[in-house]
């Protein structure tokens, strides 16, 4: 265990030594827009303005798995299982860029939110497509690199975050497959 959480640190360190201009501005970017799934809740938008089929279970599903994953994050996880400190609030030398969050570390919630709602997204428009797959781990990966890089998260809290967002997904498809939905105009 002392060996993962010392990897943890050193990638930390790492990450957010890469000091440039560039690296805040696209680690603030992402970031914000995946800030308490605001990205996410304007899709439900174009979702009910432009979605001629199923629209209201297809925002119904999204907001679901946002929530859940929201859910497991800050309530099992932060508030009842772990407390682990943030980044710059253990290491010295890690540098804060934009928003403080002075709430437990583990997992990202940025993650779990966004995890979620990229693999509903691929349930219920059947994107078994590589134009949407390989964006959408690059996505993960580049919102991964940019939690760490601004100072609020760990490798693992990171990872966890990606795992919390999967099986929240996972949970509300096999919920959507249980239920008969009328077809709504």
């Amino acid at each position: 265990m002392n060996l993962l959480f010392s990897f943890d640190l050193q990638v930390s360190l790492f990450l957010n030594s890469f000091h440039n201009k560039f690296l805040d501005l696209f680690s603030l970017g992402i970031s914000w827009i995946t800030e308490g799934g605001f990205i996410w809740i304007i899709l439900c938008f174009f979702i009910f303005i432009f979605d001629k089929k199923q629209k209201k279970r297809k925002i119904l599903l999204l907001l679901l798995a946002l929530l859940l994953s929201d859910w497991i994050v800050n309530i099992p996880f932060k508030l009842v299982l772990f407390c682990r400190p943030r980044p710059y609030q253990v290491l010295k030398g890690i540098r804060v860029i934009g928003k403080v969050w002075e709430n437990c570390s583990f997992p990202s919630g940025h993650l779990a939110t966004s995890s979620a709602a990229l693999l509903i997204i691929w349930y219920l428009y059947n994107l078994n497509k590589k134009w949407f797959i390989f964006p959408s781990a690059i996505f993960i990966l580049l919102l991964g690199f940019a939690r760490i890089y601004v100072g609020m998260h760990y490798l693992t809290d990171v990872l966890g975050g990606i795992i919390i967002g999967i099986f929240s997904a996972f949970f509300i498809i096999y919920l959507d497959s249980q239920v008969t939905w009328r077809v709504d105009t």
